[in-house]
């Protein structure tokens, strides 16, 4: 996406300085190319991963409101007697407002979007003072108000939106969350298993009942059992690899959606969280154990089926004793 963003901005620069040839402005013939320098520098920094993508948008947020207020301040000092509007520049404004809630979230971005206006504001009214002669401020008097206006709305607007959009967000965040965990809830694992399936990739899923819980809550109560979920929770996120998925399954089991593992680093793993959920105290429930049973996706198969033969072997561990591990791809299991 930045690279197209690259691209549209040297075309814009370009066009932008070919509509002014051969008069070229006096601000554009350097920053317009200073600007597209920027971007090219960032993209090569982003290529070479010597900056985050986050850097390397907040750098041309800035850069190019920079710009436009360079222009907003230099379009007064060529104004002439025939012509006293603003010029074609300022329509930037209205992109830069929105950027500004694109790139930063709502709050900052009330405040990144308010600065502009602030500084906009300022150099109308210095211009109006200083340099437009006293017979026309009246005319340009009207296209001042009316563009810093547009500003002041497109801002609230943007900030209206950028709260629902938060709430919506935070509406989201919960319905796909299991409240007493806080990990991914079942119907978040399912979308994920449904993207990871219409992109063709291959995935580990991993599913784990703890064993004899109902006896945790029958000796210890139901609030201990909750403790004994949240404390698995915490103690199994810890061994996953980068780019996995934790949800809560269901009562007290849970699902393990890993990138595509070998078998060699699978294992030890599965042993190492074995162990520390075994030696892990739970308020005063001393260790659990689990039933784990694995399954490895092929290209775009169907998730359903991956997770029947995940629950197949998980329940084959069920038959044979429980605590153990059982790859179903493999059709064996490994003993204890």
């Amino acid at each position: 996406m930045f690279t197209w963003l690259v691209w549209l901005g040297a075309l814009a620069c370009a066009a932008a300085l070919g509509s002014q040839y051969p008069r070229l402005d006096p601000l554009d013939v350097w920053a317009l190319p200073a600007l597209v320098l920027t971007l090219l520098v960032l993209r090569v920094m982003l290529g070479q991963a010597t900056v985050s993508i986050g850097t390397a948008v907040h750098v041309t947020f800035i850069s190019t409101a920079t710009y436009v207020l360079l222009a907003l301040n230099h379009q007064f000092s060529v104004l002439t007697v025939q012509s006293m509007a603003l010029m074609e520049n300022t329509y930037w404004f209205a992109v830069i407002y929105v950027a500004a809630f694109l790139v930063y979230e709502p709050r900052k971005a009330v405040g990144a979007a308010g600065v502009i206006l602030g500084l906009a504001t300022f150099i109308c009214v210095l211009n109006m003072l200083l340099v437009v002669p006293p017979a026309a401020r009246l005319q340009l008097l009207g296209p001042c108000a009316q563009f810093l206006l547009v500003g002041a709305v497109l801002t609230l607007i943007q900030a209206t939106l950028g709260v629902q959009r938060t709430q919506f967000q935070a509406a989201r965040a919960a319905a796909l969350t299991d409240p007493l965990t806080g990990l991914a809830n079942r119907r978040a694992a399912e979308e994920r298993l449904t993207r990871l399936t219409q992109n063709a990739e291959t995935y580990t899923l991993i599913l784990f009942d703890l064993d004899h819980f109902k006896r945790v809550n029958d000796m210890h109560g139901h609030a201990m059992g909750d403790l004994v979920l949240r404390g698995v929770a915490d103690v199994a996120r810890r061994h996953l690899p980068e780019g996995s998925l934790m949800a809560r399954w269901g009562g007290e089991e849970f699902l393990l959606i890993l990138p595509e593992q070998r078998d060699k680093h699978l294992r030890p793993m599965l042993d190492r969280l074995r162990a520390d959920l075994r030696h892990h105290r739970y308020g005063t429930v001393n260790g659990v154990t689990a039933c784990f049973g694995v399954a490895t996706a092929s290209p775009a198969e169907d998730p359903t089926a991956v997770v029947e033969r995940a629950d197949l072997a998980m329940y084959r561990v069920k038959q044979q004793g429980r605590n153990d591990v059982h790859l179903a791809d493999l059709r064996r299991t490994h003993v204890s």
